[in-house]
């Protein structure tokens, strides 16, 4: 929220997740995004989680001293330093998404401390994607297999009668006379 021009977005639907967010220098100047995709069927859970950030603790604090230093030489100077001071002590608590693969690798989305309640109910509906791609998914390739099965069981019923029948007519065929008996 102190920082509006950086946004961290996350998307869902049921085949993946999809997130960018912006990379930044000193945690306010924005160089560009990082962009992640992950299929669904590759997360293995996904946790929540609030964090203190020690570099943008200290960083508030050296803009802080510089800021309150400055002021007296040069005002402008000093306004500057204490609003790069404001927006790293304001981003010192964050909350952070995991995306925890089956290899127990982690993608982190980092967001604001105050968005924290919103980052919880996202967390609690990905868990709901993935649990129940995970069902579906294992419920769709049984359906799938059994379909297969099916057909092939028949398939082969119907070429064994077909089979079956070519050998009573070509016996027919052959012996005319034991047909008419």
């Amino acid at each position: 929220m102190v920082l509006f021009w950086l946004k961290t977005s996350v998307a869902a639907s049921n085949m993946r997740v999809m997130y960018k967010s912006p990379n930044t220098l000193l945690g306010v100047i924005p160089l560009g995004s990082n962009t992640q995709t992950i299929p669904l069927r590759n997360i293995a859970s996904v946790d929540a989680n609030t964090k203190f950030n020690l570099g943008s603790f200290v960083w508030g604090v050296v803009f802080l001293i510089a800021g309150l230093a400055c002021l007296s030489d040069s005002a402008a100077l000093g306004i500057l330093f204490l609003l790069l001071a404001a927006a790293n002590l304001a981003n010192t608590m964050s909350a952070q998404l995991d995306f925890v693969n089956q290899a127990g690798g982690r993608n982190s989305v980092k967001v604001s401390i105050f968005e924290k309640d919103k980052l919880m109910q996202l967390a609690q509906n990905l868990q709901r994607l993935v649990f129940a791609d995970v069902e579906g998914q294992r419920h769709k390739e049984s359906m799938d297999m059994a379909q297969k099965q099916y057909t092939a069981q028949t398939n082969s019923v119907l070429i064994q009668q077909q089979m079956l029948d070519q050998q009573r007519k070509a016996t027919a065929d052959d012996n005319p006379s034991a047909s008419a008996e």
